[in-house]
């Protein structure tokens, strides 16, 4: 049942927010639809007063709760809507983020969400799960409404606390102009949540329950109806599936059980799809499992080692690197050997960014940690140098990884190299690995062009080969592809003898430049053999639906590839 909140229960200063600052939320299942629920009426708005950028807009947000999820209703006064920019949290669009635990960690964990949507209605996923977000907009006379509705993981209750923030980005024409948010004054909660703001749940009545929930299904379908169903064999049974839940969700009368039960037959269908040969080349995306993004119970421990790179004023820069060492690594067993994995951080990061430093536990540890400890990979090591500092120059890193990190780090830990010498770091290739994002992406393919005789794996992601300049994979794909298979061909390995798996988001600002350069390569099959199937081929690419360049996504590529690493 609906319950119409009584604002004036919690005082509140001219800006909406409790005497501890936090925003409040009371108690009421609105509908969400193309107008809004008068239930919003009572309460009182919260008027963002953080600015960045020179927004020429306005907006204020309410929020209610119930024993499934939260409802954000943002009314924004904007004389210029448009979604023209590239990517949807660019345009004119609300982002809203969760901390369930309101433990503000660094990293996003399973209890965190970080969703946009755009004036048009089109969803950007920072991070979580698509599917526990149902929302509309539309646009008014002075600007645009938008309702959104988050499923909660944990049960709410009166006196909760959670994380939160409330962001309205602004943009004119193609260009953001600014934003205005409740609580974080950088602009920086898309990757840390300890930067959230907090929200008060309370004034849930004795005996109150919630209102009818049919956005769970509503979301589920919408996803489903999405997807590509030349590919699986079987699509009936989706289609059939979703064609019933359109038909219950048709009919306001329906019970709520009635509904769930409909939800379950979707995804129970969507479960059983099953791929064609053709489809089953592609390699597909898939989220990292809740269990993998918690700490593991045989954690894994990062080293620091510091070294000296020429630089080019003939002198030397003072450089280090963080090392991953794998769950009971002994320094004293000489008789195990480790795989290694050199990882490289995107432009204006640096080396603590991936795993951070001793005794930090980053997301992309927790998952490695994990994948190891429930079997998925072998224990391998991962180096996290930077390209920065030295020559300076991505281009030009190769000279460095193979004169001064790959024997320092070989020789120092137990590697498969019998030495530092460039023999025997040719004779190990087929245990060690390079990869890297957005710059590191396009260092990761100069590494390809220049270090074919010492690395067999090759990890992409978010970048393309800048060979022919700057975005050549998007302005030049063929002529870039064809220079990438001469250094193969020129090398003397064949196919079998190395492996790329690359990734990116459709959103993605790497996207319009790396899936030309990937379609290209495509066709050279002397060199590059495309399938997901690594018996198969040694080439293959993941796009992600809603994907963006955020290391939100990035850690999820690597947790579906590395599996596939040192595995021929």
């Amino acid at each position: 049942m609906k319950r119409s909140p009584d604002s004036a229960k919690v005082p509140v200063d001219e800006h909406g927010l409790d005497s501890h600052g936090r925003m409040v939320a009371y108690f009421g299942s609105p509908v969400i639809d193309d107008q809004v629920d008068p239930i919003w009426s009572n309460l009182q708005a919260v008027t963002p007063t953080k600015i960045s950028g020179h927004p020429d807009a306005s907006a204020t947000f309410k929020v209610l709760w119930d024993d499934r999820a939260l409802y954000v209703l943002a009314e924004v006064k904007d004389k210029n809507v448009s979604a023209q920019a590239e990517a949807p949290y660019r345009q004119d669009a609300l982002s809203i983020f969760i901390d369930e635990n309101n433990d503000k960690t660094l990293d996003y964990g399973v209890d965190d969400a970080h969703f946009t949507i755009n004036c048009e209605n089109v969803l950007y996923v920072g991070s979580g799960d698509a599917e526990r977000l149902y929302s509309t907009a539309y646009e008014t006379e002075d600007g645009y409404v938008i309702q959104a509705r988050i499923a909660l993981k944990t049960k709410p209750e009166n006196g909760k606390v959670l994380g939160f923030d409330l962001l309205m980005n602004d943009a004119v024409q193609s260009e953001q102009a600014g934003a205005l948010s409740v609580f974080d004054l950088t602009g920086n909660a898309w990757k840390d949540t300890g930067l959230f703001g907090e929200i008060l749940l309370t004034c849930k009545p004795e005996g109150a329950v919630s209102g009818r929930n049919p956005y769970d299904l509503m979301s589920l379908t919408k996803n489903a109806r999405k997807l590509d169903f030349q590919r699986y064999r079987n699509a009936r049974i989706v289609k059939e599936a979703i064609e019933f839940a359109e038909r219950v969700l048709s009919n306001n009368q329906v019970p709520q059980n009635c509904i769930d039960e409909q939800y379950a037959v979707l995804k129970d269908a969507i479960r059983k799809l099953q791929l064609t040969d053709e489809a089953a080349a592609e390699k597909y995306f898939k989220p990292v499992p809740d269990e993998y993004r918690v700490e593991s119970d045989r954690p894994g421990t990062i080293e620091t080692l510091m070294y000296k790179a020429p630089n080019l004023n003939n002198g030397t820069d003072d450089k280090r690197m963080h090392v991953y060492l794998p769950y009971g690594y002994d320094a004293s067993d000489s008789s195990k050997k480790y795989n290694v994995l050199y990882l490289m951080h995107g432009g204006g990061e640096n080396e603590d960014l991936i795993f951070g430093g001793p005794g930090q536990s980053r997301q992309l540890k927790k998952i490695v940690d994990n994948m190891i400890a429930k079997g998925d990979i072998e224990p391998l090591i991962v180096v996290t140098p930077t390209f920065y500092g030295g020559k300076n120059d991505v281009a030009l890193f190769h000279e460095k990884l193979m004169h001064h990190i790959v024997p320092f780090v070989e020789t120092q830990y137990h590697t498969y190299a019998k030495s530092g010498s460039l023999d025997d770091l040719n004779a190990s290739r087929a245990h060690r690995a390079f990869g890297g994002f957005s710059m590191g992406s396009v260092t990761t393919w100069y590494t390809f062009i220049h270090c074919l005789d010492y690395f067999k794996y090759y990890m992409p992601l978010c970048g393309d080969s800048w060979v022919y300049g700057r975005l050549g994979g998007g302005t030049k794909p063929v002529e870039t592809a064809e220079y990438l298979a001469n250094a193969a061909r020129a090398s003397g390995y064949a196919p079998q003898d190395y492996y790329i798996f690359s990734a990116t988001g459709d959103l993605d600002i790497a996207y319009p430049n790396l899936k030309p350069q990937i379609d290209a390569m495509k066709q050279l099959t002397d060199v590059f053999i495309y399938s997901s199937d690594t018996n198969k081929g040694n080439f293959y690419f993941i796009a992600a639906g809603g994907g963006s360049h955020a290391w939100t996504w990035v850690t999820p590529y690597i947790y579906n590839i590395l599996p596939d690493l040192f595995d021929h």
